[in-house]
């Protein structure tokens, strides 16, 4: 069986009549209801592999607020939907985030570079119908629908039918996913109670599907107006490497690359211990044009960024640097100045 790419996509209001709302998300598209102005501009995702499973955990990160929204998510297969752990991105950035090393300093050559200081980071459808509704359940705070079309256009109408938003270009984006059978996930966000309003990062949303390859859903997002910064954290049970790009010159950082342990980590077990993580962030989304796919990398070298930090080593310390040198220099050089009488004198 042919396999294709995997894709997470498009945040939207759940507000029918909206016309034309500008997109922001790095999965496709973030719609704030009509009063509000909140945008998408980041999205953290897991994405875990074991060789014939892939699953994806994603929550965005929303500015502003917004009273009422949605997400579609084309799949190659049907996907197991759930809810993801609300404090899996928490710990996923402690284990990435970059190693602290104290450097030692002596005013005033604080920040000079000298004495050891430094700066910075370091490395190291019913046949025939044109929407097939195949399944519609609660979850916690989402209503799911599982939804199959016979094109990207029969796709929207059913969204915008169904009281979804549908952005201008939201067709033409999906077609290629249709057009290669993906299985369409529309889901519903709302606030616990009615007339509150949601901000901050959404509610995590695990999908799980059977794959043959390790990919990420991107192109969908060409359709966002914003910058958008993404991060992606592979847990597979080797090293990865970015081996196709969304956009094929903007190169993601590697945050981190190793072996994660621990009880706090149990989504991280064997056989997907291996926990490679990436950034990157596309200023002009327009520019996007593929997905994410991730393969084996050469080695299981361990990485770990490097954050130097610089302390005065105290006024003690000081003193005796700034005292001490100069008497230091002073010795030697009344040294040499004996050491020159003695040869200039007759009989020496």
């Amino acid at each position: 069986m042919r396999w294709v790419r995997v894709a997470v996509a498009v945040l939207l209001v759940s507000l029918v009549g909206a016309a034309n709302p500008a997109w922001a998300c790095a999965c496709g598209g973030y719609l704030p209801d009509a009063e509000s102005r909140a945008r998408v501009f980041g999205e953290n995702a897991l994405v875990r592999f074991d060789g014939t499973q892939e699953e994806i955990v994603l929550s965005m990160s929303v500015q502003g607020q917004s009273k009422k929204a949605a997400w579609i998510m084309p799949v190659p297969t049907a996907a197991k939907v759930e809810l993801g752990d609300s404090d899996l991105f928490q710990r996923l950035q402690s284990v990435t985030r970059p190693k602290v090393v104290t450097r030692k300093t002596y005013w005033p050559f604080r920040d000079l570079g000298i004495m050891g200081g430094g700066r910075g980071d370091s490395a190291g459808a019913a046949p025939g119908a044109a929407v097939d509704v195949r399944q519609q359940m609660v979850l916690g705070p989402f209503q799911v629908a599982r939804i199959a079309g016979t094109s990207g256009t029969a796709v929207t109408d059913w969204l915008g039918q169904n009281g979804y938003a549908v952005p201008a270009g939201l067709a033409e984006n999906l077609t290629p996913y249709v057009t290669e059978k993906w299985e369409i996930v529309a889901v519903k966000l709302a606030p616990k109670e009615a007339g509150e309003s949601m901000s901050g990062a959404t509610p995590p949303l695990r999908l799980t599907f059977p794959s043959s390859r390790i990919v990420y859903p991107m192109r969908l997002s060409k359709g966002a107006s914003t910058a958008q910064t993404v991060t992606v954290y592979v847990a597979a049970p080797y090293r990865v490497d970015a081996s196709t790009l969304p956009v094929a010159d903007v190169k993601p950082e590697l945050l981190y690359a190793g072996r994660v342990q621990g009880e706090s980590y149990a989504q991280l077990a064997a056989p997907t211990s291996f926990l490679t993580a990436y950034s990157v962030t596309y200023r002009d989304p327009s520019r996007i044009t593929d997905d994410f796919a991730f393969t084996r990398a050469s080695t299981d070298e361990e990485f770990q960024r490097v954050r130097y930090v610089t302390e005065n080593d105290g006024l003690l310390s000081t003193l005796a640097i700034v005292l001490g040198v100069p008497l230091l220099l002073g010795i030697a050089a009344a040294f040499i100045a004996v050491r020159v009488v003695r040869r200039t004198r007759p009989g020496q």
